[in-house]
């Protein structure tokens, strides 16, 4: 028994089907500086999604609110973006400016615990408000993490939020 003579072969291919490193730092670059500047605004907060989510009182809303991080999104803590993982499907045009960068990095990062790309699926209003700066860096991110090992059922969200970002940034609308 021959062994030892796929594993040149192996090795190749597990090379390939890592991310480059480059195309992680420059998608994390390009997300830095597209979203440098942003503030939460008047847009929904990441623990008030959770309490949108939870069908809470406007009084819980409004103390959710008040805990929110509002002026820089890299100062949201990782273990908020993980805890309050369902929260970008509450979240306005504001909102989802914001907190999109924060969970891009911890994504591209490796940090992030949850599937993020199905938040970029389909709800084009809810991006709105990005620039083509923004969305440029966007379909960086779900580039670099497309040559990540995904499930195959993330894949498969990976690659369809990649062609309708793809597809926007070709439409007139977008311009």
């Amino acid at each position: 028994m021959v062994t030892g003579v796929g594993e040149p072969i192996i090795e190749q291919s597990d090379d390939l089907m890592r991310p480059q490193p480059d195309n992680i730092a420059n998608a994390k670059a390009a997300v830095r500086e597209a979203f440098a500047d942003v503030t939460l605004g008047g847009g929904v907060g990441l623990s008030e999604a959770q309490a949108l989510d939870d069908h809470a009182s406007n009084e819980v809303r409004a103390a959710c609110r008040a805990g929110d991080e509002k002026n820089d999104w890299a100062a949201i803590p990782l273990k908020d973006l993980n805890r309050h993982s369902g929260s970008p499907a509450f979240l306005d045009a504001e909102g989802m400016r914001f907190h999109l960068p924060a969970y891009m990095i911890a994504d591209l990062d490796g940090d992030y615990r949850h599937e993020f790309a199905p938040y970029l699926c389909g709800c084009q209003e809810t991006f709105s408000l990005l620039t083509p700066l923004q969305r440029n860096a966007v379909e960086m991110y779900l580039r670099a993490i497309s040559e990540k090992e995904n499930l195959p059922s993330y894949q498969d969200d990976v690659e369809r939020a990649l062609e309708e970002w793809a597809d926007s940034a070709h439409s007139p609308a977008s311009d």
